[in-house]
């Protein structure tokens, strides 16, 4: 009986503990560019447009679906009333749900395992404060551990029940992210090894077995990502866009990294703002794992399993020139998984073991704590902070704050956006009633209350305005400028005095 308390408790300081860091000021940070291209999108389906799925730019409708019904609820039912915490809540619950998959593993790591597990899931900076943007990582990582679960049962023992759910998950994916693929060969990969090490496996499941589960997986998977892709069957050809994706989807330049990328950005310690910023003692821990595993004779097929689907990963993600922090959400909750997988055989380890790998986690889960709190908390849209990508300046918020109080005074009735890659500048204008958005300038905007122009505009944009409006540079992006263009008028009725 006590035992069963230790265990409750344990879990509840865990999902108190994920909920905290995940809620925290959820509504300070700027919106990301990323967020606000995604909530127009929100925006469009809760005004009773259907987004029309463009190949080239968009990833799959689950982000948007699965917000409507949380917009709803809170009374936000178009673009201008949407709150960002509405759109950050989405992802959020995806992370606490992503935090708790580890239970899907308990018969084969034990309940040690899984609470370990998940406490590293709880607490990674990473998937913190990723969790906290309304993008598709979230869902795609929380989706995957479903799939890699029902995968790795697939294998152990396959059944039409196994096939089906895992091919649910893996349609949830696809329906996220095209970036699914990635896994699909990641998971195959370790699948394929995990077979082959099997030195007998037609003794214990006929090869008819594993093909009628995998008809099954096959089937619910296609069903799954075409009601999502197809508006609910009534649009087929959505579904044809979606695996065009694969053929024409445009990357943004400017995100090309190198291979080691994500091994420096996670593992490598880095004092920063007064703090040490990495992730390494999850890798620690997972080598940790992997040698349990090899001293214990057989290798564990879990382990196995899990260990080659996150170096898999890992490795394709490395290959990709592109690169941005949020893509590895999901190798890096498979790493955590195996982390947890240390605590495999708690009750056969030896007790200096034990002690060893309890103080361990205790440290670790106190440090990722505090890195989470910092990387969410005043930092989070400062360029120094590991996480921060390609931050909003906090002069966005600012902006949008002045633009109340000007339109307040004196209504700003016509406005513009010059130029190209103003996100998430749409988001912090919805309070003006009138936005023209083009490429270059026109001369109609002589005439207009205030234009914003972008950095490839402001030369052209300066020359046309400078007898009509006063310029105020503004930051928008991390290393990316906005200027403001005010009407003179404007600007001499708020600053109350005429300009010289």
């Amino acid at each position: 009986m006590m035992k069963r308390g230790l265990i409750w408790t344990g879990w509840i300081a865990i999902a108190l503990l994920a909920t905290y860091l995940r809620m925290q000021n959820l509504g300070t940070p700027p919106v990301h560019f990323d967020e606000a291209t995604g909530a127009r999108l929100l925006g469009k389906q809760l005004e009773g447009e259907q987004p029309r799925f463009d190949a080239s730019h968009f990833h799959g409708p689950w982000l948007r679906k699965s917000a409507v019904p949380i917009a709803r609820f809170r009374s936000e039912n178009d673009w201008k009333s949407l709150s960002v915490e509405t759109l950050r809540l989405n992802t959020v619950i995806a992370g606490l749900l992503l935090c708790f998959t580890p239970l899907l593993w308990r018969k084969e790591i034990g309940m040690p395992g899984t609470m370990a597990a998940s406490a590293l899931l709880a607490t990674s900076p990473l998937i913190v404060y990723y969790n906290r943007m309304f993008i598709h990582e979230s869902w795609i990582a929380l989706f995957g551990m479903l799939a890699c679960a029902s995968v790795f049962r697939y294998l152990q023992k396959p059944s039409s029940s196994m096939g089906i759910l895992g091919g649910i998950s893996i349609g949830l994916m696809f329906a996220t992210k095209e970036t699914f693929a990635i896994s699909i060969l990641s998971w195959g990969f370790a699948a394929a090894t995990l077979l082959w090490l099997d030195k007998k496996p037609s003794n214990k499941h006929g090869i008819q077995s594993y093909l009628k589960s995998f008809a099954w997986l096959g089937f619910a998977a296609v069903i799954t990502s075409a009601y999502f892709y197809t508006e609910g069957f009534s649009h087929p050809t959505g579904y044809l866009d979606a695996f065009r994706t694969f053929l024409s989807y445009e990357t943004t330049p400017g995100h090309e990294k190198p291979f080691l990328y994500y091994a420096y950005n996670l593992l490598w310690p880095k004092f920063r703002l007064g703090h040490w910023w990495s992730e390494s003692m999850i890798a620690l821990m997972a080598l940790a794992a992997l040698g349990f595993t090899r001293g214990n004779g057989r290798p564990s097929a879990a382990i196995v399993f899990v260990a080659l689907s996150a170096l898999a990963h890992f490795l394709i993600y490395s290959i990709i020139r592109y690169k941005t922090p949020w893509l590895v959400l999901l190798p890096w909750a498979h790493l955590c998984l195996l982390a947890g997988m240390a605590f495999d055989h708690w009750k056969t380890t030896a007790r200096i073991t034990r002690i060893a790998l309890s103080i361990l986690l205790m440290l670790t889960l106190l440090w990722q704590s505090r890195q989470s709190t910092f990387a969410c908390g005043r930092f989070a849209n400062d360029i120094r902070n590991p996480y921060a990508y390609v931050p909003t300046s906090g002069d966005t918020v600012r902006l949008a704050s002045w633009l109340n109080e000007l339109n307040a005074m004196h209504s700003l009735s016509t406005a513009a956006v010059i130029g190209s890659e103003y996100w998430p500048l749409p988001w912090y204008l919805r309070s003006l009633d009138e936005v023209g958005y083009c490429p270059e300038p026109k001369e109609a905007f002589r005439d207009y209350s205030i234009v914003f122009a972008m950095p490839e505009q402001v030369g052209r944009a300066s020359d046309l305005l400078e007898n009509t409006h006063v310029p105020l540079p503004r930051g928008l992006r991390n290393n990316v400028s906005l200027m403001v263009y005010l009407r003179n008028d404007i600007w001499e009725q708020w600053n109350g005095e005429p300009i010289k």
